[in-house]
């Protein structure tokens, strides 16, 4: 065989070779994992019961003989948030506490409250769909006593700001490429309230099982 036939037969060769490799490569790719960015902006909307607990109102300038009970109640909230990676999510959320009755023996007022909170969550992992979850949240609420009579003398409202704080679970549910529903518990302090000369430093809390729907923006 001649040195010119050796080196065509070479050049055939690799060139097979190259088209191996580039095939193999190929092959490779097209069964590589898709990661998707789990980066994304959502909106998010809420329904819920509030079950509320006994305030503590330890400057009631006309101290009731018991302390106050104030009735369950219903809320909405409206949020914004963004997913920073598959564990981790931020939002800020707005929420209206509707008015429940409020009432000992010889005080009764309209409670309603709400609260505005920044909030962080940590996903704890997805399964066919089914992400759980912790988070926190602090911020700012709003309480708002109305119609308030003591001993049947009308009082009149009252309203002010404090501090709230917030500590949630539950899951998320994906049940269509950019929705989920949210099925959650939270527990929700109200402290320092200030209503100025009727109830100096109120704290309040309450346990709410929640029901929302999260839209991804991106």
């Amino acid at each position: 065989m001649t040195a010119r036939a050796v080196g065509i037969l070479l050049l055939m060769s690799t060139g097979v070779y190259a088209a191996d490799l580039g095939t193999e490569a190929d092959d490779l790719l097209a069964k590589a994992p898709v990661i998707d960015d789990e980066s994304g902006w959502y909106l998010r909307g809420d329904i819920g019961y509030v079950i509320n607990e006994v305030p503590d109102g330890s400057q009631l300038d006309f101290a009731p003989a018991t302390a106050p009970h104030i009735d369950d109640s219903w809320l909405i909230g409206l949020g914004i948030g963004a997913r920073l990676s598959d564990w981790l999510r931020v939002d800020l959320t707005a929420d209206y506490r509707g008015q429940a009755a409020t009432s000992t023996g010889d005080l009764s007022a309209d409670f309603s409250a709400a609260t505005a909170l920044a909030n962080v969550y940590i996903d704890l992992g997805t399964w066919k769909g089914i992400t759980p979850y912790v988070g926190a949240g602090v911020g700012a609420g709003y309480v708002s006593l109305a119609d308030i009579e003591w001993l049947g003398a009308d009082i009149g409202d009252r309203d002010g700001w404090g501090l709230a704080w917030a500590l949630m679970a539950g899951v998320a549910v994906e049940v269509a490429p950019r929705w989920q529903v949210d099925v959650g518990y939270r527990y929700l302090s109200l402290e320092n309230v200030d209503l100025g000369d009727a109830v100096s430093d109120m704290q309040q809390s309450a346990h709410e099982i929640r029901l929302g729907a999260r839209y991804m923006l991106d």
